[in-house]
């Protein structure tokens, strides 16, 4: 087989950067830490700031200098997830830095055309040697997002520190830098008593001062709950003290989703979203936390009576949970239901009331979860975060404590409490049946600068609303679609090569392979995988052209 073709120049893209963007200025305190790294004589340097306070935009900043400087010739984001390596990726474009995002070991290093990769601790894992050869052969900057997933797998953090052992630079970014079974993290300094000391620290108590983040109110619900355990049938409310296994069980009849108690709390927390798009936030948005993909379907049924429109449900097994995730970033849709997708590193700053339906109690992800509802947004100017949530006594602790700064106590040995909760996520073997449960509102908890300390430090009170109002559904003017980023559109044109290259071989009874050979010879390059955006466009005229020909 031949095909008739034009010669096509070959060229290659530069890396220059555009400028910062004066539109985007950085925050003090990103200024500040940012002046620390370039003074910084280490090789590492670990940022520890608060949820939705901007760690990946002083991250890119960091990124944007030292290319642009000739400090490093590339950057590597690693990240907990798939959906969060997109994200860098898309934000980094703001910048004009073209990443890569979740590109497999296998196709290599990253096209000349590209500043870098954004990919997961998994993916580094089962390919740390493409990462070190590639590191060795240009300077690189490791952006290291939320570092404590590194030890959650002794392999993760073995790879990391393998595959990146040579990098120019490593910034460690982290809104929680501990992790739950007190390991210690890659990178990060402890001092002689096993403390972790950040290099620079900004803590949820001054951003709230600075109006960074959004205070928040926790809505405690007790109650009376009944479940079957061991043949035996046991009732008690969250007031009552019981061993560590019955306390799980529980907690799980409460947030059973065929029970009063968790429709009386989504409907609580739909009445206060309707307050809250009723007046001056008309977009604002609500999540649901759920414990599995089961229970997520389940409450967003429970939602669909209580609202009468049935929310999406995102979880990780989804193919397109980034995109539903985004589409409801960007949307004015009322509630989302996701399973642990949107524990950290998710920007959705239109939420304002969440519900935590989930039976994971580590103060690792509690404070993720909340850190998705402190995000602010320009307007209103007074905003409130409202999270509904049990009484369990574990999870009222962590909610009356969420402000308080915090230095991490590094012990070499296992914790009793962490051992009890792995003990309650194994114990669902064991014979269990939820049969009732009702809710109570507590008194609420409320905690902001210091433990005690009223929320109207930061909040006006809030107006009455009156039935009709409430009932009123504004319409909410969306703001216009962001431009195709390079990635985007190296996807694009991925997926319309594909179907230019089946139609040819359907059409001439070739295999796939003989196509794609000919025309990356043509173009000049050794696989579609090490194509640069360029070439990957004249590959799909020339596919156009010789379809079109016959």
């Amino acid at each position: 087989m031949t095909y008739e073709i034009d010669a096509l120049p070959r060229s290659s893209a530069g890396r220059s950067l555009p400028p910062w963007p004066t539109a985007r200025p950085l925050r003090k305190w990103q200024q500040i830490a940012a002046a620390q790294v370039f003074e910084s004589s280490n090789e590492a340097f670990l940022a520890s700031a608060t949820p939705a306070a901007g760690k990946t935009t002083f991250g890119l900043h960091v990124a944007h200098r030292m290319l642009s400087e000739g400090r490093v010739a590339r950057v590597a984001v690693v990240a907990p997830t798939t959906h969060i390596c997109r994200q860098w990726a898309l934000d980094a474009a703001r910048y004009g830095i073209h990443l890569e995002p979740n590109r497999p070991n296998s196709a290599g290093p990253e096209p000349r055309d590209r500043h870098g990769i954004s990919v997961t601790y998994a993916t580094v894992s089962a390919g740390s040697e493409v990462h070190r050869r590639r590191c060795a052969e240009r300077p690189t900057l490791l952006i290291a997002d939320e570092p404590h997933h590194m030890g959650e797998d002794a392999s993760w953090g073995r790879s990391t520190v393998d595959a990146f052992a040579s990098a120019k630079f490593r910034l460690l970014l982290s809104g929680t830098p501990f992790r739950s079974d007190n390991s210690p993290i890659p990178w990060v300094t402890y001092t002689d008593e096993g403390v972790s000391s950040a290099d620079y620290d900004y803590g949820y108590t001054q951003a709230l001062i600075d109006n960074v983040c959004r205070p928040v109110t926790f809505h405690t619900y007790g109650g009376e709950m009944e479940w079957v355990s061991d043949g035996k049938v046991r009732r008690a409310g969250f007031d009552v003290v019981l061993p560590a296994p019955e306390a799980a069980r529980r907690l799980r009849t409460a947030l059973d989703a065929d029970g009063d108690w968790i429709t009386h709390v989504l409907r609580d927390a739909n009445d206060e979203l309707v307050k809250i798009r009723a007046g001056d936030h008309p977009n604002a948005g609500g999540l649901v936390i759920a414990m599995d993909k089961e229970h997520a379907d389940k409450l967003a049924g429970r939602l669909a009576r209580i609202t009468g429109e049935r929310p999406d449900v995102v979880h990780s097994d989804a193919a397109d949970a980034s995109q539903r995730i985004a589409r409801f970033s960007g949307n004015a849709e009322p509630w989302l239901v996701s399973v642990l997708m949107v524990s950290e590193g998710v920007d959705v700053p239109r939420l304002r009331v969440g519900v935590y339906a989930t039976n994971s109690r580590t103060e690792l992800f509690f404070r993720q979860v909340i850190g998705r509802f402190i995000r602010r947004t320009p307007e209103p100017k007074q905003q409130m975060a409202h999270v509904f949530l049990p009484s369990d006594p574990r999870l009222k602790r962590l909610a009356i404590a969420i402000e308080e700064e915090r230095k991490h106590a590094l012990i070499f040995e296992s914790v009793s409490g962490e051992d009890t909760e792995r003990g309650e996520r194994s114990e669902a073997k064991e014979p269990f049946r939820a049969l009732w449960s009702s809710a109570e509102r507590d008194d609420e908890v409320l905690q902001t600068t210091q433990p005690g300390d009223a929320l109207q430090l930061f909040a006006e009170p809030k107006p009455e609303i009156s039935p009709a109002l409430a009932a009123f559904t504004p319409v909410v003017q969306m703001a216009p679609p962001e431009p195709e980023t390079s990635f985007e559109r190296r996807e694009r044109l991925r997926a319309e090569r594909h179907n230019l290259v089946a139609l040819i071989a359907r059409r001439d009874n070739e295999p796939h392979s003989k196509v794609n050979s000919w025309v990356n010879r043509e173009v000049g390059v050794k696989s579609v995988d090490k194509a640069t955006d360029e070439q990957l466009e004249k590959a799909n005229k020339l596919l156009e052209r010789e379809l079109n020909r016959k």
